[in-house]
């Protein structure tokens, strides 16, 4: 029996080494998630980005813009003389607070000691984010309000804070656009990561191959009828959004339903390029999971800001397609902005679908 058990074990151990992909990821997932969630997983907020309408431009206000700038907790992006509309500054600048200092701000730091006010808008998209934002804000204004008028004179400086976009500070507005992403993105990598796989599997491929049908037919030929089914996806989502949790789209849903296909086709192309490399549906499987979960749930910015993870994350996150997705529908179902201020991220999700598809093709080429 003892032979016979060993023979087993030999046997198996001997499989899990030639199996050197399932042999990887076994030994470097656990390290990969211990950086990230150790990194990434913070409350902390640092750098984040602020605007400063200033018409006066005094002294006093200056040293408060430099102040916060200096500060840990932000980074003052925008500094402006006049807006009639400080919610347009937050959406054109893509800042997530703003502070008005009103045009009789000196007076408050002179002998008579007129009393003044300073509003502070704060995006609400993300309400945790958003208390914090306005607990730190407040006392620090009044705290560098202190300290520049000095000991003799105490300013009369009043803090109004305003959140907007999200005034009730549901955090079902603040997730419900990040799980869109994710089922997204997982749904739609899943379903083309596994087609190639099944022709190579069922042997059909082979027939494929000598048909007259070029990579690029075959490729586009996979990506297109999983488009409708991931569109259907979304309005689901949407819908249950909508009368489940109350979550409405502030924007347009014609921007939203066109940058949404955009999306879409990248994750199917990110799938299919999977697909080429993966040798069998299980091995598919195994790389999409923690190509498509764990960088979205951790790096996307879907549950904490990218603000308070490490520089190094942030370069990575970068790549990640559920992080431009995200600014583009919290965007636009919370805001209502449109393609002009969303331009950016729009550019960046055609190019990695163009680059993904094109890989993809190269791809299935080498395999021919």
């Amino acid at each position: 029996m003892i032979r016979r058990l060993a023979a087993i074990v030999t046997k198996e151990f001997l499989h899990i080494v030639r199996d050197w992909q399932t042999l990887m990821i076994v030994l470097l997932m656990p390290v990969v998630m211990m950086f990230l969630y150790g990194y990434a997983l913070t409350m902390d907020l640092s750098d984040i980005p602020l605007a400063i309408i200033d018409p006066q431009g005094s002294r006093q206000s200056a040293r408060i813009a430099a102040s916060l700038d200096a500060s840990p907790f932000f980074a003052v992006r925008k500094m402006l003389v006049e807006s009639n509309d400080p919610a347009e500054v937050m959406k054109r600048s893509h800042v997530k607070a703003v502070v008005r200092l009103p045009s009789d701000f000196s007076g408050a730091f002179g002998a008579k000691g007129n009393s003044t006010s300073v509003q502070v808008l704060i995006d609400g998209s993300d309400p945790n984010t958003a208390t914090i934002i306005s607990n730190i804000l407040d006392v620090l204004i009044l705290k560098i309000a202190a300290e520049t008028a000095g000991i003799a004179l105490r300013p009369a400086v009043t803090v109004i804070s305003e959140v907007l976009y999200n005034t009730e500070q549901k955090s079902a507005r603040f997730f419900i656009p990040g799980l869109m992403a994710i089922i997204l993105l997982m749904i739609s990598a899943m379903l083309t990561s596994l087609t190639l796989t099944r022709e190579k599997e069922s042997g059909t491929i082979e027939q494929m191959l000598v048909s007259p049908l070029r990579p690029v037919e075959i490729v586009l030929g996979k990506i297109l009828p999983y488009c409708l089914l991931a569109m259907c996806d979304g309005a689901v989502i949407l819908l249950v959004g909508q009368f489940v949790f109350g979550v409405e789209c502030a924007g347009s849903i014609i921007v939203l339903a066109t940058i949404s296909l955009l999306y879409i086709v990248v994750a199917l192309a990110l799938g299919l390029l999977i697909s080429t490399v993966a040798a069998n549906q299980q091995q598919a499987m195994m790389i999409v999971l923690p190509v498509t979960m764990l960088p979205t749930l951790i790096l996307s910015g879907f549950i904490f800001p990218l603000a308070s993870i490490p520089f190094a994350l942030r370069l990575v996150s970068k790549i990640v397609p559920a992080t431009w997705y995200l600014e583009i529908i919290r965007a636009v179902m919370l805001k209502g902005v449109g393609f002009l201020e969303l331009r950016q991220p729009i550019a960046v999700l055609s190019f990695m679908a163009a680059l993904l598809i094109l890989l993809s093709i190269k791809r299935f080429k080498v395999s021919l």
